[in-house]
């Protein structure tokens, strides 16, 4: 999956910011040891460093994907410059983020233990970063692959008759949210916390597709505005600027 979104992403020329989840890199530490709950005992400690540890490993080798096909990719660790209060977000700093842009170069990021002032520590999911960085940068599109073909109205993996769901808006939000919360053994949320982010920022003016990266040229389809692919989240509000008005971000 990781070369074959790379492949789509080679040659896009408008400025992207990407993000990636920990997925069997990361979860399983953060599972066992339930860090995501907060720092209890000094046992947790190992599980914090293998989950960052492993971590790096999935970034670079997303990093070494884009480095071959000539992008210019840059990491940046959410540890490092966020953290949560309560579970919630109390710090996010953007200009790692505004700088590497300015300059040419593509951020990658990654969900992330941060450092809370509560709990000890928590989880940053990279959807929960994707929403932050759309809706503090001016995004006017936020993308969120998975494995699915995108929202359904059932859980496809457990319930083979369910239907997708090709839009979500100021209407029928609702229904889909809660259709979205089956139970997960995901650290972070999985459908769920995806289509709650998506739903934030549709209400905000940030137009998101939640869709399938593994379908051959999905990501490009819907990069380069071709095609209907996944699920589509129509702004609530004002769309931000077009593409071809602002080619800031995408």
């Amino acid at each position: 999956m990781i070369r074959h979104a790379a492949d789509q992403l080679a040659d896009y020329r408008l400025h992207l910011v990407l993000i990636h989840g920990g997925g069997s890199y990361a979860h399983p530490f953060v599972t066992r040891s339930g860090v995501g709950g907060g720092l209890r005992d000094r046992s947790q400690l190992r599980s914090i460093s293998e989950t960052e540890f492993y971590l790096g490993q999935l970034t670079r080798i997303i990093y070494a994907s884009l480095l071959l096909r000539n992008m210019n990719p840059v990491p940046l660790h959410p540890m490092s410059f966020a953290t949560l209060d309560k579970g919630e977000v109390k710090k996010f700093l953007l200009d790692p983020i505004r700088k590497s842009l300015d300059a040419g170069l593509t951020p990658l990021l990654h969900g992330d233990l941060v450092f809370d002032e509560s709990r000890g520590i928590g989880v940053l999911s990279g959807d929960r970063i994707a929403s932050l960085i759309g809706s503090k940068m001016g995004a006017f599109r936020v993308l969120f692959g998975c494995d699915v073909d995108g929202v359904y109205s059932a859980n496809p993996k457990n319930f083979p008759n369910a239907t997708l769901i090709p839009e979500v808006n100021s209407e029928n939000f609702r229904s889909v949210l809660s259709a979205s919360r089956s139970p997960s053994t995901d650290a972070t949320g999985s459908m769920g916390e995806k289509v709650k982010q998506a739903i934030w920022l549709a209400k905000n003016g940030c137009e998101c597709y939640i869709f399938n990266l593994r379908e051959k040229n999905a990501l490009r389809m819907i990069l380069d505005q071709t095609g209907s692919i996944g699920t589509r989240f129509v702004p609530w509000k004002k769309s931000r600027k077009s593409v071809k008005q602002s080619p800031q971000r995408a």
